[in-house]
């Protein structure tokens, strides 16, 4: 509408007025900001200069390339992807098994590299602009060896891009949960705001009580869906397909 049209028009000139900013003519990267805003002007560009100076400090935890050697090495060991489907709520379902990481193979920014190809695709949906996104941490298999990985630096930075992301309604399931769990929720919840942990849910492996929030009907029968197991090759292919929009997409920020 009108009132929309002239707030897309308000976020790009004050963004092509800020020094070292790119976005390229990209429409899509200010409805992002402004349906994260609410259509707020100044809300939208402040986040987008914070996530971007963000960016900016931290080139190692973003991706700025795309499909690398080493992001290619981080996606075969099949941690993260993105569901095929959306929820009962419109909504991307994120999904990081935890358990699969090897140690020592990949730092953890890189990792969150391989979060940003998705996550950016995902994003980059009207329909997660509107309804938002959902996360599910498996943690089976997840080794005390992973904890070498929390260190202040790595928690702060972590924590803070995970803060940073610009969908207005994020919820947040971490499921298989062992003894492991409660170091991790000493170390990490101090960094997260109250409005980020009151959005996180616990489930162990109580599958009606994750059904609650997640439809069954989306997920695969390893988590007591009605889809058959994942097939990580197949759903790559998410990226391959858009490897030409991704590629514009992490080209974006500070220059």
């Amino acid at each position: 509408d009108d009132v929309q049209l002239k707030n897309v028009n308000d976020l790009r000139k004050l963004v092509e007025a800020e020094k070292g900013l790119y976005i390229g003519e990209d429409d899509r990267i200010l409805l992002r900001y402004l349906y994260y805003s609410d259509f707020d002007v100044p809300k939208a560009f402040a986040k987008m200069k914070s996530v971007y100076k963000q960016k900016y400090d931290n080139k190692n935890w973003f991706a700025t390339a795309v499909m690398t050697d080493r992001q290619k090495l981080a996606l075969s060991r099949d941690v993260h992807c993105l569901l095929k489907d959306k929820d009962q709520l419109g909504r991307k379902v994120y999904l990081l098994r935890l358990g699969n990481v090897v140690i020592g193979e990949v730092e953890p920014w890189e990792n969150f590299q391989v979060d940003d190809l998705w996550l950016e695709l995902a994003m980059d949906e009207p329909d997660t602009w509107e309804n938002g996104m959902v996360y599910i941490f498996d943690m089976q298999g997840l080794s005390w060896k992973y904890m070498r990985y929390f260190t202040p630096h790595n928690c702060k930075v972590g924590s803070s891009k995970a803060e940073g992301i610009p969908v207005r309604k994020m919820e947040y399931h971490v499921i298989n949960t062992g003894l492991i769990l409660n170091s991790l929720v000493t170390i990490l919840f101090p960094f997260l705001s109250s409005s980020t942990k009151q959005n996180v849910h616990f489930h162990k492996n109580n599958w009606p009580s994750l059904h609650k929030y997640v439809t069954p009907e989306i997920l695969p029968q390893e988590y007591g869906g009605t889809l058959p197991s994942l097939n990580y090759t197949d759903l790559r292919t998410y990226l391959t397909d858009n490897e030409k929009r991704l590629n514009e997409l992490v080209s974006y920020g500070y220059q």
